[in-house]
């Protein structure tokens, strides 16, 4: 939808030339009709603009940012609907232009829709997380999958992407600083394999089957993320990952009581549960929580 599609245009005219490679498939292509493009007339021209920004003869994958517009992100309302556009998009597939579609933003209602149409969709892409992982619709996926495996039917299966796995979405939610980047947890483990927190995510999301969309224009940070396999997470530091989903810490206010504080405690014991307990000046004390295994927070 515009995005930066002549300079991914470029540089993959400039891979095809540096590689001698004469045709689209070394990489994988992906771009999105964005929201005020919506309806049949106005997402073939959106289809033919990728092409052409993108200089290639034909694209891997489309999908519709948005089944609507919101806020102020359209310039002008939409010629037409979403299923206008899924429309112009399976005759893109029929005619060999995309072999792919699309959308993102998937919640079980618009699911249902989409596999009622004569195509249905190959891939989804949402907002995926440690905090934000997104169980319940992603086992629904699995369950599509394994039973067009059963069927026979692989081509039928649909790929879940996840974009802002590095945590870039909290901003949007009001949080100051990104939740995942300075997770304790996170922080512990990629520590102990001398890695980023981008890798141990990168990783993590990969083998729950999450294809993952890390934007970086730094090119240390992008060679940082294709070494994401150099080193192995233990299944219980899978587990860990795992348990943080719906748990993103409180967001610290700029304006508050200066006699209050945040406290975070990380359990470092090798085996068993860590018990905080509250010790007030005439030494009473109160349990306020408990933290089970290694790796564990209790954020007070």
């Amino acid at each position: 939808w515009g995005y930066h599609e002549e300079e991914v245009g470029q540089a993959l005219h400039d891979a095809k030339r540096r590689y001698q490679d004469n045709n689209d498939d070394f990489v994988f292509v992906q771009t999105k009709i964005h929201p005020q493009d919506l309806g049949y007339h106005s997402t073939k021209k959106a289809i033919q603009l990728s092409l052409d920004r993108l200089q290639v003869t034909s694209l891997d994958s489309v999908l519709i940012h948005k089944p609507r517009c919101w806020g102020d992100i359209c310039s002008h309302e939409p010629e037409g609907t979403w299923e206008d556009s899924w429309r112009a998009l399976e005759e893109a597939v029929d005619s060999g232009l995309v072999r792919s579609i699309g959308m993102c933003d998937v919640d079980n209602r618009l699911l249902d829709k989409l596999l009622s149409k004569r195509i249905a969709p190959m891939v989804i892409q949402n907002w995926f997380d440690p905090f934000h992982q997104d169980k319940v619709f992603r086992r629904r996926i699995e369950s599509i999958n394994k039973e067009q495996d059963k069927l026979g039917k692989v081509d039928k299966k649909i790929l879940y992407q996840g974009y802002s796995t590095l945590g870039n979405q909290w901003k949007y939610q009001g949080y100051e600083e990104n939740p995942v980047m300075t997770s304790i947890r996170l922080l512990a483990i990629a520590k102990k394999h001398g890695v980023s927190i981008p890798q141990v995510l990168i990783q993590w999301a990969t083998r729950r089957g999450v294809m993952v969309l890390p934007a970086s224009n730094n090119p240390s940070h992008q060679l940082s993320n294709l070494k994401s396999y150099d080193f192995t997470l233990t299944e219980k530091e899978m587990a860990s990952i795992d348990a943080l989903d719906g748990k993103p810490p409180q967001q610290l206010h700029k304006e508050r009581d200066t006699n209050e504080v945040d406290i975070q405690f990380t359990n470092h014991a090798s085996d068993g549960p860590v018990d905080v307990f509250w010790v007030d000046s005439d030494e009473g004390h109160v349990h306020v929580g408990s933290m089970q295994e290694a790796g564990a927070t209790l954020s007070l």
